[in-house]
């Protein structure tokens, strides 16, 4: 079969059907009805329904996930994604609910991360299906739902269903991903005095929500009957910033903005949490508030954790990485910071684990250990990474290596699992930001690598 040509049929139907998902907003929320939200469930339905139509066996199980198969056999081929999303944030050019089709991308919250994946996908399976393949395995299309918070939906899944031979995740890039850094979210609690003594107190502090994002805003209030706001100009100016600066009496409200990123990838974004605790340690804190203030920037500016003593390095999947997440300050109760680490796939996660724990502990602050995902690492010559890799290598005309990342997939929740796509070495990757979107022709050479994958792992 000329899965290039055949692909490019299906088009508009993935236009159409991947748009379905765009519309829905399914951030996590709290509630007692569904398990993550009822705009999630919402996702999972529709994403089911489709499948129906078209004549799939479906399962949804519980609302924590559901599944997409045809092909009969004991064997289980795996493609795993997830349809909640982060939240959208500010600044987007256009609603981040509303899918655009604009210069040959399709603009919204998902359509990358990781809805336009998970319908290529989808869409390689119908293509199979219409031209009549029968698989001698059965292929299963995951759908996870709490991805973006801590897995909890698709732990439930794999407790109640079987475990796929193989599989792969459309949650991150070609060629093939044989290796995802170890992921440790873990929360720091100092206390923080009623102190007020210097001339200025720091109130409040709010930055971010979710630790796998580099925040794009933070938030101080200052009590203080000091000019601080030309400082604060010149500070922006150096640093290359935005922000501004609210003064209500002697209350004076610092707002920095930056850059958002992936958590995995600190180094592409402006943490304004970082920013604004680099402006606020200039100034004359109390002496408790400002050592405070003055150690998390010091340990946490840079994103290797080399401050904190866990800078470690391997070739299989190179450097750690931390991002302070969120940020929250409130006086004469606490300082919180979430933090979000990812190590090398060679490196003991307790280690890395262990070391925050004496940081916090020596600064007397509280160590919380949130969630740990153990590093992921596939052997390169396995049978099933070189077919995949083969296939990319075809498709593309290219010669490429398996290669690691920092981000996590679900691909770690296989026994035998990679990432594999869906974005190309050009492909623009807006995850987690404003304005996130992905080329249409992407998805479409993707959908031709997914079908011929598909075919050649179970024929």
């Amino acid at each position: 079969m000329n899965f290039t040509s055949l692909s490019k049929q299906y088009e508009s139907e993935y236009i159409e059907k991947v748009s379905q998902l765009l519309r829905i907003p399914s951030v996590y929320e709290k509630s007692t009805d569904f398990p993550y939200g009822e705009a999630i469930d919402q996702s999972l339905q529709t994403m089911l329904k489709i499948a129906e139509k078209d004549s799939f066996v479906i399962k949804n199980v519980d609302g924590h996930a559901g599944h997409i198969e045809f092909g009969k056999g004991e064997q289980i081929i795996g493609i795993l994604g997830h349809l909640d999303v982060v939240p959208p944030g500010e600044g987007w050019e256009t609603d981040p609910f509303i899918p655009v089709i604009k210069h040959g991308n399709i603009y919204a919250r998902g359509a990358q991360d990781d809805k336009g994946p998970i319908m290529a996908a989808y869409i390689a399976m119908k293509l199979l299906k219409d031209q009549g393949f029968k698989p001698n395995k059965r292929v299963r299309l995951i759908v996870g739902t709490d991805e973006e918070r801590d897995w909890q939906g698709i732990e439930h899944y794999f407790k109640q269903e079987d475990m796929p031979e193989f599989g792969f995740s459309p949650d991150a890039s070609f060629p093939v991903i044989n290796a995802e850094k170890g992921l440790v979210d873990t929360y720091l609690t100092f206390p923080v005095s009623n102190e007020s003594h210097g001339a200025c107190e720091l109130l409040t502090i709010e930055s971010g929500d979710r630790l796998n994002m580099v925040p794009s805003q933070a938030v101080a209030k200052i009590k203080t009957a000091d000019d601080i706001e030309e400082a604060f100009q010149f500070f922006l100016q150096t640093k290359d910033v935005e922000g501004n600066v609210d003064r209500q009496n002697d209350e004076i409200t610092i707002t920095v903005e930056g850059t958002p990123a992936h958590g995995s990838k600190p180094e592409q974004g402006k943490n304004a949490a970082i920013f604004l605790l680099a402006f606020l340690q200039e100034l004359p804190l109390p002496k408790a508030h400002k050592q405070i203030v003055t150690k998390l920037h010091h340990r946490f500016h840079d994103f290797t954790g080399e401050a904190i003593g866990v800078n470690y390095v391997d070739e299989a999947s190179g450097s750690l990485t931390l991002n302070i997440g969120s940020l929250t300050w409130n006086k004469g109760e606490n300082c919180l910071v979430g933090v979000n680490t990812r190590y090398p796939v060679t490196v003991d996660g307790e280690t890395v684990i262990d070391k925050l724990k004496q940081f916090a502990e020596q600064e007397g602050g509280a160590f919380e250990l949130y969630d740990h995902l153990q590093a992921l690492y596939v052997e390169e010559d396995n049978p099933y990474v070189q077919t995949l890799l083969s296939i990319y290598n075809e498709v593309t005309n290219d010669n490429e290596m398996t290669q690691a990342i920092g981000g996590a997939t679900y691909a770690r929740t296989l026994e035998s699992g990679v990432a594999y796509g869906a974005l190309f070495k050009d492909s623009p990757d807006t995850a987690h930001q404003k304005n996130e979107h992905v080329r249409i022709k992407d998805m479409i050479k993707a959908i031709s690598i997914y079908a011929d994958s598909i075919y050649r792992l179970t024929k």
